[in-house]
């Protein structure tokens, strides 16, 4: 992993993700999530080969590519973790990491290769309100975005560079995404809109770059995945659940699910994108058959049928 700096401190090591950094001193550093445990050894070189000892991590949110080396780094450097109390709820053990895993028991999760030892018992637990958080020495600045996931956080560091973790994700990232993921579609689009009003001097992305403005890219993200999430109302017919939507959306936009796992994931994903037209008051839910199902309001049906042309161009369906 390269280290680059992005102001004062504060520094990203570049991956296939953004892994940000905050100098304590010429030898010790904070980081702001770890990646994914198949990173561990780069990850490690990478923190040696430039001098550096993470005594800290500050944790945006639970997932395998954020959390990944929590675990490894507190039991070979004796870091101290923080994280939020919803994520940090979600890490402590396996049963625990199978709310926010789709379909792993307990048992496959812990013999899972991208899983394995990675329970940890976060040592700070950051609570709601918090604001700012005095960690390893220095000030963090903590700002709420529940959202993609249910805890998740956004963290400023002391020079003023605010790392958004997965509380949005840049055009491109997003445009080729055929699943975006969010645990609840709503409070990630209100977030996306509470970032627009938080100032910084600089702005990390971890799936990706880093930016000194941010505020056009939250408008038209926020835009884009609304239209998106409009655009889905297309393919449900008589009625849908989450597993017909899923199978709908991979048929449209040409997906294979790979393995079991994948496939959990998009019919979570479908499920957050229903309620989220749910909300919208476009579907609504019944019973039939001893099943859930939603179909299509009676108002909705009648937009449908003045349905004017998308606000947004195509984008390659969702790729």
């Amino acid at each position: 992993m390269e280290l680059e700096q992005v102001k004062g401190n504060t520094w990203v090591l570049k991956s296939w993700e953004l892994i940000p950094l905050y100098k304590l001193d010429d030898q010790r550093c904070v980081l702001l999530d770890t990646g994914l445990v198949e990173q561990q050894a780069d990850l490690d070189e990478s923190l040696n080969r430039y001098g550096l000892t993470p005594v800290g991590v500050i944790c945006s949110h639970a997932h395998i590519d954020h959390m990944g080396n929590n675990a490894f780094l507190k039991e070979k450097y004796g870091a101290q973790v923080a994280m939020s109390l919803g994520e940090a709820g979600h890490q402590f053990s396996y049963l625990a990491m199978n709310v926010s895993n789709y379909l792993y028991s307990p048992e496959d999760m812990g013999a899972s290769p991208a899983h394995k030892g990675t329970p940890v018992l976060a040592d700070r637990i950051i609570l709601p309100g918090e604001e700012t958080i005095d960690f390893c020495g220095a000030a963090f600045g903590i700002v709420s975005t529940p959202g993609h996931t249910c805890d998740h956080i956004c963290v400023k560091t002391p020079d003023n560079v605010l790392y958004l973790g997965d509380a949005m994700m840049t055009g491109r990232t997003l445009h080729r995404s055929k699943f975006p993921y969010a645990f609840c579609m709503k409070d990630y689009l209100d977030s996306m809109r509470k970032i627009r009003t938080v100032e910084a001097d600089r702005y990390v992305v971890a799936h990706y770059g880093v930016y000194d403005e941010i505020l056009p890219l939250v408008d038209m993200e926020a835009r884009f995945l609304t239209q998106r999430m409009l655009e889905l109302l297309d393919l449900v017919g008589d009625y849908t659940t989450p597993k017909l939507l899923a199978s709908a959306i991979c048929r449209t936009y040409r997906i294979d699910a790979e393995n079991l796992r994948d496939l959990a994931y998009f019919e979570a994903a479908s499920l957050s994108y229903i309620n989220y037209l749910r909300g919208l008051g476009h579907l609504e839910a019944y019973m039939e058959d001893n099943q859930i199902r939603y179909r299509r309001t009676p108002d909705s049906v009648a937009k449908l049928k003045e349905k004017k042309e998308a606000i947004l161009p195509e984008t390659g369906r969702f790729q």
